[in-house]
């Protein structure tokens, strides 16, 4: 059973080879893009918070709570470019992706090609 279970899928996988190394390349650009996304929006997150911490007993002055608001604020708005950024990774990177979300967009035009053509 093993045998045929392992046979069947070697025969599989050399049939569509070429499809899955299209997928595979955009498996890879997708994984690379949001590793970047990850480091670029989450590690401010991480730094300030370490920051925080570690100066939670000192005493501080207006102006420097201030500063810290002001930092935290921008911090929490870069950090949402992890949740924004996927979507717009996947709309970058993934060309089927891209042509599902201009179907589910433009989804009246599939219907008013098919009243031109005589099929609605």
């Amino acid at each position: 059973m093993i045998l045929f279970g392992y046979l069947a899928y070697r025969s599989i996988h050399q049939g569509i080879v070429l499809s899955k190394q299209q997928v595979d390349r955009q498996l890879t650009r997708i994984t690379f893009v949001q590793v970047l996304l990850v480091a670029v929006s989450m590690t401010p997150y991480g730094i300030f918070n370490v920051y925080m911490m570690t100066t939670k007993d000192y005493s501080k002055d207006a102006y420097r709570q201030m500063q810290e608001y002001f930092i935290s604020a921008i911090v929490g708005l870069i950090s949402y470019f992890y949740f924004v950024g996927n979507f717009y990774m996947f709309f970058i990177v993934s060309s089927r992706f891209r042509e599902t979300v201009k179907d589910r967009i433009f989804f009246w035009r599939k219907s008013e090609k098919s009243k031109h053509l005589g099929f609605a």
